[in-house]
C-alpha cells in the first residue's frame, strides 16, 4: 500500500517514541495519536503536513487500545478534525473516563494487590505513578464500538478488526488483508515482550480476565493469518511475524518453568516471587512485573502445576505435590 504513512510521536514514558499511523485517501484517518503533550501534538502536526495534510482533514480516528501513550492526545485531535473515534467496546469506559468504572477498577486491583503480598509502600507509589500517567490523556467519546471481525474503510482501504485481548482486554489489530499488513499497537511489538497488564472483571464476569492467558492465544492467532509484514505500536516494522510469535511463546514457557524453580524452596506470595526475578522495581514498573508474574502462575495453576492457598491475604503458592 503507498497511502499508509508512519508517523514517530514523542511520549515521556520509558518505552519511548509511539508510532502514528496515516492511512491517506478519499477518507483520511489516523490509528492511535500519541499522548497528550503539546510536544506530541507538534510532532502529530508535522508528521501530517509531510503528507500534505493537516488535523482537519482526518475523518476517522481508530484507537487500538486504552494506554495514554496511543489515546492522549484524542481529544485535541478531534477538537479541531470533527473526526469519529473507533475502538473496541471493551476500551469505552476507559476511554470515557467514566468514573465509577475508574473507581471500581482501583479498588479491584488495590485489593488483589494486597492478596499478592504487596506492602502498603509500594502501593501508594503505584497509584502515585498511575495518577502521573493519567495527566497524559483526556476523556474521550467512543463513536464506534468495534468488535472482532469489524471491517472499516479508513484512507482508501479495507480493514478488518482482529481482538487481540492480553496487553490491554480492548486491544485490537488493523488487518488489511490483499496486502498483508497489519498494524499490531502493542500486540506486537519486534524488540520487546509485550507486557499481559492485569484488568478487573467486567461487571458481567465473576472472575478476572487471565491476561497472560488471552495474550497466548492472541498470539497464536496472529500467526495463523497471512500476514507478510506487522506494523507496530511501538519500534521497527516486524517482517519476521511467525518466527517473532514462536520466540515470545517459547520466552513465556521458559518463564513459567522459572517461576517453578521459586517456589521449591517452599511457599511465596506473588510479591516475593517477583521480587526474586526483578531487582530495583518501583511504581509502575513492579505493577508491570507483578502482572507478568501473576500472568505465569494463571497459567501454572490452570495446568494443574502449582496451587493457591487462599483465605487470609497474601495468597500463598506452592507446587502441587506440596
Amino acid at each position: 500500500m503507498n497511502n499508509l504513512f508512519p508517523l514517530t510521536i514523542p511520549t515521556p514514558f520509558a518505552v519511548g517514541p509511539v508510532n502514528v499511523y496515516l492511512l491517506d485517501g478519499s477518507s483520511p484517518a489516523l490509528v492511535d495519536v500519541g499522548p497528550n503533550t503539546d510536544e506530541a501534538l507538534d510532532a502529530l502536526r508535522e508528521g501530517l503536513a509531510a503528507h500534505g495534510r493537516a488535523l482537519a482533514d482526518i475523518r476517522h480516528l481508530v484507537i487500538t487500545h486504552a494506554h495514554p501513550d496511543h489515546f492522549g492526545l484524542a481529544a485535541r485531535v478531534v477538537a479541531e478534525s470533527n473526526a469519529l473515534v473507533y475502538s473496541h467496546r471493551f476500551s469505552v469506559t476507559r476511554l470515557n473516563g467514566e468514573r465509577t468504572a475508574a473507581g471500581q477498577r482501583n479498588e479491584y486491583l488495590a485489593q488483589l494487590l494486597r492478596g499478592a503480598g504487596v506492602p502498603l509502600s509500594d502501593m501508594e507509589a503505584m497509584q502515585q505513578d498511575f495518577h502521573t500517567a493519567s495527566r497524559f490523556s483526556r476523556p474521550i467519546t467512543v463513536d464506534v464500538a468495534l468488535d472482532d471481525h469489524d471491517e472499516l474503510i479508513l484512507g482508501s482501504s479495507s480493514w478488518e478488526v482482529i481482538h487481540t485481548p492480553g496487553h490491554a482486554r480492548g486491544h485490537i489489530c488493523l488487518y488489511h488483508r490483499p496486502s498483508g499488513q497489519l498494524l499490531s499497537g502493542d500486540h506486537l511489538l519486534r524488540d520487546i515482550s509485550s507486557n499481559p497488564v492485569l484488568e478487573p472483571p467486567r461487571p458481567d464476569e465473576t472472575e478476572r480476565p487471565r491476561s497472560l492467558v488471552q495474550y497466548l492465544h492472541s498470539l497464536e492467532r496472529v500467526a495463523a493469518l497471512e500476514a507478510v509484514v506487522a506494523l507496530p505500536g511501538h519500534g521497527a516494522p516486524i517482517k519476521d511475524l511467525r518466527g517473532l510469535v514462536a520466540r515470545r511463546i517459547a520466552f513465556h514457557r521458559h518463564r513459567a518453568q522459572e517461576m517453578m524453580t521459586f517456589l521449591v524452596q517452599g511457599p511465596r506470595t506473588a510479591y516475593q516471587i517477583t521480587n526474586l526475578l526483578f531487582t530495583d522495581l518501583h511504581g509502575m514498573n513492579l505493577f508491570l512485573g507483578l502482572s507478568e508474574v501473576i500472568g505465569h502462575l494463571d497459567i501454572l495453576e490452570d495446568e494443574g502445576r502449582i496451587v493457591a492457598r487462599e483465605g487470609k491475604a497474601p495468597v500463598l503458592y506452592t507446587l502441587a505435590d506440596d
